[in-house]
């Protein structure tokens, strides 16, 4: 598999312009802003890392913070579920979640769409959250979507609702629950409520023009110093 590397901005925890919701709680900012997601083999299995601005844990999860609730689904083959629950986003047609995983302070679950629950183990390291997925390595497509913990909710993503209140985000009715997503057009995906999948062959164009620079660089040297 082609390792996959990616960040998200800063502050663009927000998604369509939700206020959060009014508990003290929730005061604090950027517990649930995404800022990077890794995908990366380990032997025979595949690690996913996801990356949030800070991590209060007001409330002691076991797992460093307590805010936030982070959901990746995987497509990895034709079909799939469309609906990414929780987050409230569909796919595009024909690129729904094969695999899915459930992170929040308390759990780590691996999700199959008919069903099947498995928990898997997750670990802190440095700013990272560290996910031991049961998948084989491969050259994947990844959708990751943050949202307020609710553990009322059956995918832990608190809601929108127009208003809000001390509970519960304010926003437009019917908009999607999470807050930050990763995306190249953020705004676009909120709008249309389409997330578009994340793919390693979106990291090779840099590196295709990185050599090619390189390239230039050592026929220019080669000119400018000839073997003697």
């Amino acid at each position: 598999m082609i390792p996959l590397l990616f960040s998200d901005p800063v502050g663009d925890d927000h998604g369509l312009g939700y206020a959060y919701p009014r508990a003290p709680l929730f005061a604090e900012a950027g517990f649930a802003d995404l800022t990077g997601f890794e995908a990366l083999r380990s032997g025979e299995k595949l690690v996913l890392r996801v990356r949030l601005h800070r991590y209060p844990n007001p409330n002691n999860a076991p797992h460093g913070f307590s805010l936030a609730t982070i959901g990746i689904y995987v497509h990895t083959g034709p079909g799939g579920q469309e609906e990414l629950p929780g987050a409230g986003f569909k796919t595009p047609p024909g690129q729904g979640w094969n695999w899915a995983y459930l992170l929040t302070g308390w759990k780590a679950e691996e999700h199959r769409p008919d069903g099947r629950i498995e928990n898997v183990s997750v670990t802190k390291n440095g700013d990272w959250l560290e996910l031991a997925s049961n998948l084989s390595p491969g050259d994947y497509g990844y959708y990751v979507a943050v949202g307020l913990y609710d553990p009322f909710t059956p995918w832990h993503f608190r809601p929108v609702r127009p208003g809000g209140g001390a509970w519960t985000l304010d926003g437009p009715a019917e908009a999607p629950a999470a807050v930050d997503v990763l995306s190249q057009s953020q705004n676009r995906a909120y709008q249309s409520g389409v997330l578009q999948p994340v793919r390693a062959t979106q990291n090779r164009t840099p590196w295709a023009i990185l050599s090619a620079a390189l390239g230039v660089l050592f026929i220019l040297l080669a000119f400018r110093f000839p073997r003697r």
